[in-house]
């Protein structure tokens, strides 16, 4: 059993470096298109490549949100931006959408996937079939007791993570 790796979200770069400097672990964060977390400030592709190096540089690590729907007329940039990502030893992409898994997989194979909470995960078996899809991670449902994770866990041959805040962006990954 590996130790609990607390994550936290950053949706500016003064948060990245909050969280960097106070204990995280990990750091996860969205680029301005493409990310569920609209509100945020969010990154440019140059940000989250300078936020990965200094990540890897503390041995930390920096995870990335591509958790929106993608839309028909949104597959070019997407398919620009999952090129640019490829080649930046980001440690997860945060996915929710089964059209970026296809691309990701077949052109890109080389980023970490990790399912998205809304993927709405809530069983072993659901996490047995992202295991057989390449996913390294699943963020399991918000919905889920502690006795339920454990039981998934016990079961799961990828990592899990679960928010311990409800619907709050803070979490803390079971590696079981």
């Amino acid at each position: 059993m590996r130790k609990a790796e607390l994550l936290a979200p950053a949706g500016s770069l003064e948060a990245f470096f909050a969280a960097m400097e106070n204990g995280a672990d990990a750091v996860y964060c969205g680029l301005k298109e493409f990310s569920a977390r609209a509100r945020a400030k969010n990154f440019t592709i140059s940000e989250v490549e300078m936020m990965a190096a200094y990540a890897r540089q503390h041995k930390r690590r920096l995870y990335l949100a591509l958790n929106t729907l993608i839309k028909e007329k949104e597959l070019a940039q997407l398919v620009e931006t999952l090129a640019a990502l490829s080649g930046m030893g980001l440690d997860g992409l945060i996915i929710q959408d089964l059209g970026v898994w296809r691309l990701a997989r077949r052109h890109f194979p080389s980023l970490p996937l990790h399912a998205s909470t809304q993927m709405a995960v809530h069983n072993a078996a659901g996490v047995a079939m992202l295991a057989r899809m390449g996913f390294a991670r699943a963020v399991l449902a918000r919905e889920l007791s502690l006795a339920e994770i454990e039981e998934i866990g016990r079961q799961s041959a990828i990592e899990l993570e679960h928010f311990v805040h409800g619907a709050l962006c803070g979490s803390v990954n079971f590696f079981v």
